[in-house]
C-alpha cells in the first residue's frame, strides 16, 4: 500500500462520521478558545493596500523612491519612514478541511482524531479572519461564514471529498487554507495544487498527523487496513517493517512539500499530541504575510 502512497492504518478505527458530528459542541468550544488567543494576541488581519485610512509607518526600503517618504515622521529619527495605508477591500480566505475516513483515526483514545484537530484549527483561523474584517468561506460550495456552528457543519460536509471540478474564485486577494493528513497519492495532490495555483491563489497546507503514523510503534502480528476499507492486511512482524514504512512515509511528505514549493505554497505540520495553539498562531502569521514563506513544523 505504501507504494501507492497510502498510509497503513491500524484496523481499530476510533470513530466514524457520526462520532465527529456528535463532537460538534466540544469542537466549537475549543475553536473559540484558540481563536480568542489569536484575536487578542498576534493576529492582526489588517494589511497594506490602496486605501485612504492610515495603517502604520515602516522604514523606507532600498530601491523605493523618496516621494513616498513621510518627512514629518522621519524628522524624529535618523531613518526614513513611509506611511502605509490600510487596504480598503477585505481579503478572502477559502477553507477546505479533510474529513475523509483516514482523518477519523487515532491510535490512542487520549488524543483527538485528526479530523477533530483539523476542524478546531480551521475554525479558529476562520473566526480570527472574520474578526479582522475578511470574507471567509468554504473552498467548495462557497458557504460564507455566518454562524459558527453552521460554518463548522459546512466544513464537515464539504470535507468529504476534494471537488476537482469546482469553479474557483479568482479574487487576487484570496488565500486558500487546506487542513488534511495528506495521505492521498502524491499525484492527486500535485494536480490539485497545480490547479489552485493556476487561479493565482496562495495555498497554506496544514498537515495533521497522529504521531504513531510517523513513528510506527507497532510490534508483532498486527492487522492494518486502508481508510474506508474493511479488508485487513496482516503483518506478522510489524517491528521488522518499521524502517521501510518510515522511509516511505517521509518520502511521501517530502514530495508533498516539493509540490507545494513548485506552486508557491506553504506547509505546516502538526501532531495531534501537541497543543493546537502554537501551530494556529504560526498559520495565522503566514496568512497575514508575517511568517516565513515555508515550511514550519509543529
Amino acid at each position: 500500500m505504501m507504494a501507492s502512497q497510502q498510509a497503513l492504518i491500524p484496523a481499530k478505527l476510533a470513530g466514524d462520521a457520526q462520532d465527529l458530528a456528535n463532537s460538534l459542541p466540544a469542537l466549537l468550544m475549543d475553536a473559540r478558545k484558540t481563536a480568542a488567543s489569536l484575536i487578542l494576541g498576534a493576529h492582526g488581519r489588517r494589511r497594506a493596500g490602496m486605501g485612504e485610512a492610515f495603517w502604520q509607518h515602516r522604514e523606507l526600503l532600498e530601491g523605493e523612491t523618496l516621494r513616498h517618504v513621510d518627512w514629518r515622521r522621519s524628522a524624529r529619527s535618523d531613518r526614513l519612514f513611509v506611511r502605509e495605508m490600510e487596504r480598503e477591500s477585505p481579503a478572502s480566505l477559502h477553507i477546505w478541511v479533510d474529513t475523509r475516513p483516514s482523518m477519523l483515526w487515532r491510535n490512542q483514545t487520549s488524543r483527538p482524531t485528526k479530523a477533530e484537530r483539523a476542524l478546531i484549527i480551521a475554525l479558529a483561523l476562520a473566526m480570527a479572519a472574520k474578526a479582522g474584517g475578511e470574507r471567509v468561506s468554504t473552498l467548495f460550495g462557497g458557504q460564507m461564514f455566518g454562524q459558527e456552528e453552521t460554518f463548522l457543519q459546512a466544513l464537515m460536509v464539504s470535507g468529504g471529498q476534494f471537488d476537482a471540478q469546482a469553479a474557483l474564485n479568482r479574487d487576487g486577494q484570496a488565500q486558500i487554507l487546506i487542513v488534511s493528513d495528506g495521505l492521498e497519492p502524491i499525484e492527486i495532490w500535485a494536480e490539485r495544487l497545480r490547479r489552485l495555483s493556476s487561479a493565482a491563489q496562495p495555498v497554506l497546507f496544514v498537515l495533521i498527523r497522529d504521531p504513531d503514523e510517523e513513528t510506527f510503534p507497532f510490534e508483532g502480528r498486527v492487522a492494518f487496513t486502508e481508510p474506508g476499507s474493511a479488508t485487513p492486511v496482516i503483518i506478522g512482524q510489524a517491528g521488522a517493517a518499521r524502517e521501510a514504512y518510515q522511509r516511505a512515509y517521509h518520502l511521501h511528505f517530502e514530495m508533498l512539500r516539493a509540490a507545494l514549493s513548485r506552486t508557491q505554497g506553504s506547509l505546516l505540520s502538526h501532531a495531534t499530541d501537541q497543543s493546537a495553539l502554537p501551530l494556529t498562531l504560526q498559520a495565522a502569521a503566514l496568512l497575514d504575510g508575517r511568517g516565513a514563506s515555508s515550511q514550519g513544523a509543529g
